[in-house]
């Protein structure tokens, strides 16, 4: 259509549409070469502002050290380190070695699906059929929970089956082995198969799955097959080894401050949590799941397979998002990407996928904030994402943990309004024991005065002691992960119940026994002499 509406336009049309192409032409000719550059400078990623963005971010939020590692295609294109890896100043590397948390699972997950592909492991056969004395409370509910189970989080398994491995330090060649048999008593929250439920356990289980098809260790397994053909020289299956290579001080959040901070580390968990990698390590990881599982001449798992990882199978709650096999499908700032974060008291690790534009982020920390930060951590890689794309980083996201920045503004709130209760019954009962005529009187204000404030103490500190865990986490939980809020926890519970007793004891023996009263304005006719004349 354009070729017969130019054969019918008149000469002079053309004759101006000529000239005003050879102006455009001879301004091209003469525009200077850094116009040329900088144009192609704004269609590529501004690599500068996000270090400037991390920079940032790791000020307002206390980060001690942080590495950045940044995928396009098969090409690592941005790899960053800043701030230290521990208290000495050592500062950190590409290739310094971070505990990675519950990324951990994305390694299990591949095992699974490498065995799979193998012939070794069907996804859709029961637990029972690779490890025959696996179970659960109800018989029933153990012969039908299968490998696809663990995999998506359906098994039915608690979230609580978690934490005990969180507090444990065992390292026993059969630490693995010991860990899935404590499931044994554990009754499921929900039908197999039917609600996506969050826990730790099932990736433990499938460790010793891999570990017990492949006939050697998940450790062993992980190391020759997963981190061997990606070349990942500075990944680890033991603390102690990473250690010698420069592993990164954890420090968990003092009311958002880092401290120190030495966690556990249990070989019972190592499928769910204790892998450790550096940034340039996991760019290697990162590039496979983005090139249909291969990296350089290697290929770790097939294209269907990588796929099928990465497929959404199970909706998160009521959330808009997705879980599978190990990884999630979610939106991070209008972008959808595949992602596996996690978290513990001292280290956090982040991966983001962008499939659409072969984007692959990775940031690791020796920090994390559960509270206070309100979730700034966990949404690093959401800005680095945005910027990857030309826009600003979003507002900061809410954290993991919602509920825990609020209960810990209202349990400091209800401590310092205990230490000025305490201050003012302090005062009131020296004024009730030398001022008798101050003294409460009658039953009922003696009940207001004495009793309301025993059963408000009491009943604070019982809900402090024994409400709290129930409502969120066990008090040895939350001390290891949320420690500020744990010790408020702990010392404004113990501090009411103990108070409670010690001012209703106090009161009583102020308003039972009398005292010498003190001048109090009030003048006393002083006794007279009487003479007596006989």
């Amino acid at each position: 259509m354009m070729f017969t509406k130019l054969a019918h336009t008149t000469k002079a049309t053309i004759f101006s549409v000529l000239a005003l192409g050879m102006t455009l032409v001879a301004a091209c000719l003469i525009a200077p070469a850094s116009a040329f550059g900088e144009a192609s400078r704004t269609a590529e990623p501004d690599f500068a502002a996000i270090d400037a963005y991390i920079q940032e971010e790791m000020r307002d939020v206390h980060i001690p050290g942080l590495a950045l590692g940044i995928v396009h295609g098969n090409e690592v294109v941005h790899l960053q380190s800043f701030g230290e890896a521990d208290s000495s100043g050592r500062a950190v590397t590409p290739q310094t070695p971070f505990i990675l948390a519950s990324s951990s699972k994305s390694f299990t997950a591949l095992a699974i699906m490498q065995l799979s592909e193998a012939g070794k492991v069907d996804l859709d056969a029961p637990v029972k059929r690779y490890v025959p004395w696996f179970r659960v409370a109800n018989e029933a509910a153990s012969n039908r929970i299968t490998v696809r189970d663990l995999l998506n989080h359906t098994s039915g398994l608690p979230e609580d089956t978690a934490f005990e491995p969180m507090l444990s330090n065992a390292m026993s060649d059969d630490a693995l082995e010991e860990r899935v048999r404590t499931l044994s008593d554990v009754h499921l929250s929900h039908h197999v198969g039917a609600t996506f439920e969050y826990t730790d356990a099932n990736f433990d289980v499938l460790g010793l799955i891999a570990q017990r098809v492949a006939g050697q260790s998940y450790e062993s397994y992980v190391q020759e097959h997963i981190f061997t053909p990606l070349e990942m020289s500075h990944s680890f299956t033991d603390q102690t080894a990473a250690q010698r290579y420069g592993l990164a001080t954890g420090y968990r959040s003092w009311f958002g401050f880092p401290r120190r901070f030495e966690a556990p580390y249990s070989r019972a968990a190592m499928p769910s949590s204790y892998l450790i990698s550096s940034a340039q390590d996991m760019t290697h990881f990162l590039s496979a799941q983005l090139n249909a599982g291969r990296y350089g001449g290697e290929s770790v798992l097939s294209p269907e397979g990588v796929a099928a990882m990465h497929r959404p199978a199970v909706r998160e709650g009521d959330k808009n998002e997705f879980y599978g096999m190990g990884w999630e499908r979610r939106s991070l700032g209008g972008v959808p990407v595949v992602r596996r974060d996690g978290t513990n008291s001292n280290f956090y690790s982040d991966m983001v996928l962008d499939p659409e534009g072969r984007w692959g982020v990775v940031i690791l920390t020796n920090f994390d904030s559960f509270n206070l930060n309100g979730g700034r951590v966990q949404g690093l890689s959401s800005g680095v994402i945005s910027l990857l794309h030309g826009q600003a980083p979003p507002d900061v996201p809410m954290p993991h943990h919602p509920i825990l920045a609020p209960a810990m503004l209202l349990v400091a709130v209800v401590s310092v309004l205990q230490l000025l209760g305490i201050l003012r019954s302090v005062v009131l009962l020296r004024r009730w024991r030398t001022q008798p005529n101050r003294r409460p009187r009658g039953r009922l204000v003696v009940a207001l005065r004495v009793g309301v404030p025993l059963v408000l103490n009491v009943g604070w500190g019982l809900f402090m002691l024994i409400g709290f865990p129930q409502l969120m986490y066990p008090l040895s939980l939350t001390l290891l992960l949320v420690p500020d809020l744990g010790y408020l926890v702990v010392v404004s519970g113990a501090v009411a119940l103990s108070w409670g007793i010690v001012r209703t004891v106090l009161a009583y023996f102020a308003l039972r026994h009398g005292g010498t009263p003190k001048a109090t304005g009030t003048s006393v006719p002083r006794p007279t002499k009487v003479s007596v004349v006989e």
